[in-house]
């Protein structure tokens, strides 16, 4: 009888044993899966600015405050990212939607933007890709960032889109505008940076005016300034200024930023 007693509790401890292990196994699994949701919102962002005005490459898009959004999706690695930026201005006569796509490797980034800014075109359609009629422009940006010293060198080609030009014949074709920038960030501090920068366009066809205006040169000199600001000790706010000065078109501004989240 004693040896059936062993029996039974031997068997109820094993029972005990492996039904624990059962449920912790099943608790590790549980809690793997939420850390694997939690990763998986990380790759998804959404942020929002406030601008007095929009700056893009030394042109003045617009004038007037405005808002931009950005909705993209980076992969875990950080190699690949996608997303849609859109802008609109308090005035109602800035209206921009643009998709992108970017790929970073080892200070390489290659980087390619549908921008259709459609301010001007009040009867733009989305999808028309005709660069007689179209809204929309492709730029195709490489730009390296160097390690060890805080140099950054693009170059971006307009190659499709409202970028043209007529040729002898009369025809409409691409005019393949390039912007070349360098950018070095001469003091970075715990809070506040502040970086240079010098920009060039010309095109590839056969003339003088181009994207960015009608002669070849210097088209953006810009000091940005860049601040965690401390709000009532309770949050931090990015915040940015930018300076530009553009000999081709004559006109220089002030760009102030905030990075709402």
């Amino acid at each position: 009888m004693k040896n059936i007693h062993y029996l039974c509790l031997l068997g109820l401890i094993l029972v005990g044993s492996i039904s624990h292990a059962q449920v912790s196994e099943e608790n590790i699994v549980e809690e793997r899966n939420e850390n694997e949701v939690e990763d998986d919102t990380k790759l998804f962002h959404f942020n929002l600015q406030l601008k007095n005005m929009h700056l893009w490459k030394g042109l003045h898009v617009t004038d007037a405050p405005m808002t931009a959004a950005d909705i993209n999706y980076t992969s875990r690695n950080g190699f690949f990212k996608a997303g849609l930026w859109g802008g609109r201005g308090f005035d109602g006569d800035y209206t921009e939607f643009d998709y992108y796509v970017s790929f970073m490797h080892k200070g390489w980034s290659l980087s390619i933007w549908d921008i259709n800014n459609y301010s001007d075109y009040p009867d733009a359609k989305i999808f028309d890709y005709d660069r007689s009629t179209t809204s929309h422009f492709i730029d195709v940006i490489l730009a390296y960032q160097f390690q060890k010293v805080p140099l950054k060198l693009s170059w971006s080609t307009i190659v499709q889109g409202r970028d043209t030009y007529l040729n002898d014949d009369g025809q409409l074709r691409n005019a393949y505008s390039n912007y070349v920038e360098a950018s070095y960030v001469i003091l970075n501090e715990s809070n506040w940076s502040l970086s240079g920068l010098v920009g060039g366009s010309w095109s590839f066809a056969p003339q003088d005016a181009h994207f960015y205006g009608d002669e070849a040169g210097i088209t953006n000199i810009g000091v940005i300034y860049n601040r965690e600001l401390n709000v009532f000790d309770k949050f931090t706010l990015p915040v940015s200024a930018t300076a530009s000065w553009n000999p081709v078109q004559d006109y220089g501004a002030i760009q102030v930023a905030f990075n709402l989240f």
